[in-house]
């Protein structure tokens, strides 16, 4: 009996073996793709081989998701051996993801996409990196920069002249209307703000219709949503970066003249006579989307994932054939004159991790989704534009709201992108949501608030109003 165990004693010795190698193999004892990246201060090299998986993280919106199927259905992973995988988040979870990941520079995503306004953020953080090298490299294809728009360009990717970002998608910039309630009630398309609100009395009945929706979610969602209002009142967020004001401080808050007080109480107004939905002040992008598609809503500033298809598709929408779209209201100014459309121009654009383990193939990643040479296709399946050839004659054709969007393009604004403005749209949007959710007095409220906004972080900043070398502002 002992004879036969001893005999058996190698085998079992080699079994233990194997298995011990097999549980290293199958359970590391640390998953590798969860190593924080080294720290380091210069940028990691880009000679490497093609043979990995690029992962990204951003933001769940149609244009990407045009470019990632147009991704999948190519060779691209087989020509390059590139495999990609995308978290697709909305917007407070993708920050959140992005805060976990570059901040503690593990480099668990390769790209990322960017909020207009965050681009300074980013930068300065240290969070992203330049494209200059590769867009340099002419081993590398082409991704044709002069072929951005270049209000995009200048708002989304350019950073104290170095290219960071290349814009994927743009914002809708539109002001969609029912047509149907309109010509219902002998309503023409509201081309001034005193239109827009006339316009949507007369063809508010609720509960059933209301004539106008706000994007007034608590964050930077309402922040978005007033701004053009602010522009086309004379105003802004921060003087020095979105506008330039002969009448106040530069790098000070901008909405607290009486112009812009005159513009958040229009605003507001619009709420609080009962023209909008009853829980407009939670519409975020979802929200607000199908707020159109249940035929709730006649008229608003349409996120740009609500164009186009989200309203033609007879599965989810009830108002198929039934939504135009035309350029942002204009402003009336005391001598007569009208304000151009202020729309709210910007992209989430998509960037280089500093610390991927594979920026090289991730630079070829972001030049495939954002590339030239998909454009026909992109805009057909409904991707929002972002480079010239994207307003083809065929394409406007086709789509008729490329046209508006084109003409706001032209006189736009941006909301700030200085690494100071995430702090500051807290302070304005906290206030301003908070005012509106408790009928307090607008002017009162936001005074306070642009108070608050200098004294903690604006002034601490830019202490003789002027910006340090390191900064620049969006306004030349």
């Amino acid at each position: 009996m002992i004879t036969t165990k001893l005999k058996k004693l190698p085998f079992i010795l080699a079994a233990l073996i194997i298995a011990g190698l097999l549980m290293v193999y199958l359970f590391p004892t640390e998953n590798e793709s969860l190593k924080p990246a080294p720290q380091e201060v210069t940028s990691t090299p880009i000679n490497e081989s093609s043979q990995t998986t690029i992962r990204i993280a951003a933001l769940n919106d149609h244009s990407l998701n045009v470019a990632l199927k147009l991704l999948k259905n190519s060779d691209f992973e087989e020509q390059t051996g590139i495999h990609v995988e995308a978290i697709l988040l909305e917007y407070e979870p993708m920050v959140r993801a992005h805060e976990l990941d570059l901040a503690t520079d593990k480099g668990r995503y390769d790209l990322v996409s960017i909020d207009q306004p965050s681009l300074g953020h980013y930068v300065t953080q240290g969070w992203i990196r330049p494209l200059d090298e590769f867009i340099e490299d002419s081993s590398l294809p082409s991704i044709a920069v002069d072929d951005l728009v270049p209000a995009l360009r200048k708002a989304c990717s350019e950073w104290n002249g170095k290219l960071y970002t290349i814009p994927m998608g743009s914002y809708g910039a539109l002001l969609a209307y029912r047509t149907d309630v309109l010509n219902a009630a002998g309503v023409q398309p509201p081309t001034t703000f005193s239109d827009l609100k006339a316009s949507a009395k007369k063809v508010n009945s609720p509960p059933e219709l209301y004539g106008i929706a706000l994007f007034a979610h608590e964050g930077e969602y309402i922040t978005a949503d007033v701004a053009p209002f602010l522009w086309s009142w004379g105003a802004g967020l921060i003087n020095g970066a979105d506008v330039k004001l002969s009448n106040k401080p530069m790098f000070r808050a901008a909405w607290d003249s009486p112009e812009g007080i005159a513009a958040l109480e229009f605003y507001a107004s619009l709420y609080t006579e009962g023209l909008t939905p009853p829980d407009t002040l939670e519409f975020d992008h979802e929200r607000y989307i199908k707020a159109f598609q249940s035929g709730k809503v006649a008229m608003g500033i349409m996120p740009a994932e609500g164009v186009g298809l989200p309203m033609g598709d007879p599965t989810i929408s009830k108002v198929v054939g039934k939504i135009a779209y035309t350029t942002l209201p204009r402003r009336i100014k005391e001598d007569g004159s009208l304000i151009p459309p202020r729309a709210g121009l910007g992209a989430h654009s998509l960037a280089i991790n500093n610390h991927s383990k594979h920026p090289r193939e991730a630079y070829l990643v972001l030049q495939f989704l954002t590339g030239k040479n998909i454009g026909p296709e992109y805009i057909n399946k409904g991707g929002r534009p972002f480079r010239n050839s994207h307003f083809s004659k065929d394409a406007i054709s086709k789509f008729p709201y490329l046209e508006p969007i084109k003409q706001g393009m032209k006189t736009g604004y941006y909301r700030p992108n200085i690494p100071e403005y995430p702090a500051v749209s807290k302070i304005f949007y906290t206030a301003f949501h908070s005012a509106l959710k408790y009928g307090a007095p607008i002017a009162k409220v936001m005074r306070a608030a642009a108070h608050k906004a200098n004294e903690e972080i604006l002034i601490p900043a830019y202490p003789d109003n002027s910006p340090p070398i390191s900064k620049r502002s969006s306004v030349d």
